[in-house]
């Protein structure tokens, strides 16, 4: 990926759970440009430095938009872990513009539904359904999501999931959370002989 693509998922992760800390490590430049830890099909894995704490999170790219939007940077899906916080497993969605706050976010994973929230531009489920999603993410094929953007019309994006399973496994190894349940490295089924 290139430099604008890593800084962007930087700077979400930054603007995106704001607190007096990250504010500081922002002034003081605590905060580093993240490292590309690995690529699985659609997804990569990165990982940076936040006020010397580690924070890691899984990305995957725009696959499809429903309208062009003037001036739009890349959107993203984010799964985020926060060892140092006990968080693990944070989805959240950039769209490469701003949601309005407080709207409500369309999350689309096969048969599955979740409503998001629009929160400093970006969307995020709730706590207790994160663990739903990322079940949701590794059993589908393509996440969509429909939101609209501050004072424009509502988009509807596409998202490719292949390779998420062995992406998610891969991001609780590099950034484990204390008391969370890793995911399990995914096994290739195999043929029954005939």
């Amino acid at each position: 990926m290139n430099f604008w693509l890593m800084l962007t998922c930087a700077m979400a992760l930054l603007v995106a759970e704001p607190s007096p800390a990250r504010a500081a490590d922002a002034a003081s430049g605590d905060t580093q440009e993240p490292s590309l830890e690995g690529l699985y099909n659609d997804w990569s894995l990165y990982g940076i430095q936040e006020n010397g704490n580690l924070v890691c999170y899984l990305s995957s790219g725009l696959e499809h938009a429903s309208d062009p939007v003037p001036r739009r940077r890349q959107a993203f899906v984010l799964i985020t872990n926060r060892p140092a916080e006990g968080r693990r497993g944070v989805v959240s969605v950039d769209p490469g513009y701003t949601y309005e706050d407080g709207g409500t976010v369309l999350m689309t994973i096969g048969r599955k539904q979740f409503h998001l929230i629009g929160k400093n531009g970006s969307a995020w489920a709730q706590d207790n359904e994160d663990p739903q999603i990322l079940a949701a993410i590794r059993g589908g094929s393509t996440l969509v999501v429909t939101g609209r953007m501050r004072n424009g019309p509502a988009t509807t994006d596409t998202f490719s999931l292949k390779g998420f399973p062995k992406a998610l496994a891969a991001l609780d190894q590099t950034c484990p959370v204390a008391g969370a349940a890793p995911a399990a490295v995914p096994h290739k089924k195999r043929k029954k002989a005939r």
